[in-house]
This record gives C-alpha cells, sequence and structure tokens, in this order.
C-alpha cells in the first residue's frame, strides 16, 4: 500500500483512489469534505466575492493535514514498502517545506514523543530530509534539541529519555556525529559520578537507556569512547547498589522474588548481553540501513552542550519503573 495515496507529485496520473487505496465513488454525496467543491459565500452558486481567497485557504489547510496525517501513519506497518514510503513522503515534505514549516516541525515533535515505538522510522525520515536539504535537517534538528532542553528544564523524564532515544539513532542516519551523542551522553553521567542519589540514577538510567540504542554505531565510530562510557556506568551501578543495599531502586515484577529487582542491575546485565551480541537487537527495526549510500552524504550538525536543571526537588527525578 503506497502511503502517499493520491498526493505524490511526479510519479506520473494520478490514480483515483482513497489513502486506503480503494477505488472513489464518483457520487458527490460521497465525496470527503476536502473533495468537495468550494460554494464560496455566495451560496449554491458559488458567486461570493471571497470565493478565491477562500478556496486558497481551504486548499492550503487541506494539504498540511493531509502533510500531518502522512507523518503519522509511516511506518505503522512495517511492510516491504516501508522503504519506498519513506523515500515518497521525504520528497515531498522537502518540497514542501518551506511553505508548511510549522505544521511539518509540529507533527514531527508530536510523532517522536506520543509514538516513541516508531523511533527507527522518524530518526530516517529526519536523515533522509538531512540528506536531501541540509538547512531542512538544521531545523529538524534543531527544534528536536530544544525540547529535549526545555523537556530537562521541567524535568519531563519519559521525555527525555525518548528524545535521547531519537538523538542516538541520529548517529546511524550521520544527521550527528558520534562526538556529539557522547557528548549528550556526558551530560547525563558526569553531574552523576560520585552521586549515589534519586538525581544521580535518573541521570544514569537514561545514560544507560540511551547507549543501548546508539551502541552499535558507537562501536563503529568511536569503540574506545563506547567502553569509557560502559565503565563509568558499571561504576556508578555497583557503588549505587552497596550504598542502597537494605533500600534499592527496585520494581516488584509477576516473578521477581518479594523485594524486587534493582531496574540498574538489571539493566546493566542487558547492556553487557547486548554489547557480547555485537550490539544488535533483533526487536529493533532498522530502516536507516536501506538509506546507506544517501545518508553517508549527508552533513552533520554540532548541537549546544545539554545544562542539567540543578534546582529541582529530589522527589521529581525520574525513578524506573
Amino acid at each position: 500500500m503506497d502511503i502517499l495515496g493520491g498526493y505524490q507529485r511526479g510519479g506520473g496520473a494520478r490514480r483515483d483512489v482513497d489513502e486506503f487505496g480503494r477505488e472513489r465513488r464518483s457520487r458527490p454525496h460521497n465525496r470527503k469534505p476536502y473533495e468537495r467543491p468550494s460554494r464560496g459565500r455566495g451560496g449554491r452558486g458559488g458567486h461570493g466575492g471571497n470565493q478565491g481567497s477562500g478556496s486558497m485557504v481551504d486548499e492550503s489547510n487541506d494539504l498540511e493535514s493531509r502533510l500531518a496525517s502522512l507523518i503519522i501513519k509511516v511506518g505503522d506497518k512495517n511492510a516491504p514498502t516501508l522503504q519506498n514510503n519513506l523515500e515518497a513522503l521525504s520528497v515531498v515534505l522537502e518540497k514542501d517545506f518551506s511553505k508548511h514549516e510549522i505544521t511539518v516541525l509540529r507533527t514531527f515533535r508530536q510523532c517522536v514523543l506520543e509514538l516513541p515505538w516508531k523511533a527507527p522510522v522518524y530518526s530516517t525520515l529526519a536523515g533522509l530530509l538531512n540528506a536531501k536539504n541540509s538547512d531542512t535537517g538544521a531545523k529538524v534538528i534543531t527544534l528536536m534539541h530544544e525540547v529535549l532542553r526545555m523537556s530537562l528544564a521541567a524535568g519531563q523524564w519519559g521525555s527525555v529519555k525518548v528524545l535521547m532515544r531519537f538523538f542516538a539513532l541520529q548517529v546511524e542516519t550521520k544527521t550527528i556525529s558520534a562526538a556529539t551523542l557522547l557528548a549528550m551522553i556526558d551530560a547525563f553521567l558526569q553531574p552523576a559520578a560520585g552521586k549515589m542519589t534519586a538525581q544521580g540514577s535518573c541521570f544514569v538510567f537514561i545514560a544507560m537507556s540511551t547507549l543501548l540504542w546508539a551502541g552499535r554505531a558507537l562501536r563503529e565510530n568511536a569503540p574506545d569512547e563506547l567502553e569509557t562510557r560502559l565503565l563509568a556506568v558499571e561504576q556508578f551501578v555497583q557503588a549505587y547498589t552497596e550504598a542502597n543495599a537494605g533500600n534499592t531502586l527496585t520494581t516488584v515484577l509477576h516473578d521477581a522474588p518479594p523485594k524486587g529487582v534493582n531496574i540498574l542491575e538489571n539493566l546493566l546485565a542487558t547492556m553487557r548481553a547486548v554489547a557480547d551480541s555485537g550490539w544488535k537487537i533483533d526487536a529493533i527495526c532498522a530502516p536507516h540501513a536501506m538509506f546507506a549510500s544517501e545518508l553517508a552524504q549527508a552533513t552533520q550538525h554540532e548541537l549546544p552542550a545539554l545544562e542539567m536543571p540543578v534546582d529541582l526537588p529530589a522527589g521529581s527525578y525520574y525513578t524506573p519503573p
């Protein structure tokens, strides 16, 4: 199924089908609101004085709604057409970005935050936009960095974790460098060093979660630096576990002991297992690999240093579930 339906430009004659690939009915009363002819303000005859301007506004709104819908739906199914859908959508968005920048950026931000299971899809889409036009890519990546900065300041740790995952995958798409991501990870690890506190465990948890998604790219591009961060994480988890032996960061699972399990220890064990397998996680799709040659030519962007919050109450820090 072509996710672009009848919207894609330059692809030959437009098929008379709806967005689900079904034949459109020719009867006027079955048309969707944005398919019906504009009547203007002059009644059914359509001779209102503002018909032209009203029609242009309606057409622009319809196009923005269609663009938003395409961004939301892409990758809903990991189908054989995903590569074609991503490529076609990136072409459409790059062409119309200057006219509908606010809509595209707003929708992209919402999708990354609210559809975290599609992070590989949206990171690849961002990479393709960057490869086609570095200015467009810069605007996308700058927006997401600003959202991350604001989420940090507000203590929105769920959003912070999801956004760091997005940036981890941007190393794979060549939108940012491994050094840039490592600096972002260090912004979490350095304040946590030697601090066996809620803040420290929160920061290290997010750094560990990011490393799981970035491990493969960092292993290829900065293996020594990756090992340094892994060692820092292991040292923190060991010290935190010893310091909180009677009051560990826990969660009670259905098959866990009554006292629960130490989430940081559990996550560290998972990281070790994934590292031993070459940082391959079969459950995570890698659509960026289908565009390796195109992404390799992309411009990489530098990002400002992250600033960690210093005035949040201890109880506001994220406790892993």
